[in-house]
């Protein structure tokens, strides 16, 4: 067997979803990188342009806001897929490892259809602020379109939590996202 591979690809039952893993993977590198690196040029041109002139660019304050709001969300699916999303171990760190997996398995369902429900409902919110021709006060924005950005990060994060149900329900372990395997460390007090 070769090593080198990813140990999602070596199991056949769990090798179909791999396009679907590194598809979402890369649009949310591609999201937040962009959206970052563009707010950070943001800041550093208003700055430099009161600086320089005495004038304040007012949209890149503006815009700034609407990327902010989009780094959260994509974030959240960013941080889920990793298995860096906040956690509350107390309870779970002293189950065993098959209830654990089950645990694991519950509140990634949960949490799943919790956020398609929000999606669901973002949706709605995105159909009422467009009804309302609602616009942003400085770059006269369409909201609507600004608001888009949060189903789709909520789309991906049950995306991601879907796929972490579907990894331990198909793989020996327990998985906190698709690619990352719960290690419990089990070190003493003094231990280093």
């Amino acid at each position: 067997m070769n090593t080198s591979q990813s140990p999602w690809t070596r199991t056949p039952s769990l090798a179909g979803v791999a396009w679907l893993v590194a598809a979402v993977k890369r649009v949310e590198e591609v999201l937040l990188s962009s959206m970052i690196l563009l707010i950070a040029g943001l800041t550093i041109a208003n700055v430099v342009s009161r600086t320089v002139t005495g004038i304040s660019l007012a949209f890149t304050e503006e815009l700034s806001q609407f990327l902010i709001v989009g780094v959260t969300f994509v974030g959240l699916s960013y941080a889920t897929g990793r298995g860096r999303h906040i956690r509350m171990t107390a309870l779970y760190d002293q189950m065993s490892e098959r209830n654990r997996k089950a645990m694991i398995v519950i509140i990634s369902t949960v949490t799943c259809l919790l956020l398609l429900a929000l999606a669901g409902y973002s949706w709605h919110y995105i159909a009422t602020v467009r009804f309302l021709n609602s616009v942003s006060p400085v770059l006269q924005v369409p909201l609507h379109l600004v608001y888009l950005v949060v189903p789709l990060g909520l789309i991906l994060a049950a995306i991601q939590y879907g796929l972490t149900v579907a990894r331990n329900c198909l793989s020996d372990g327990v998985y906190l996202s698709f690619d990352v395997k719960d290690k419990y460390d089990q070190t003493g007090i003094g231990d280093t």
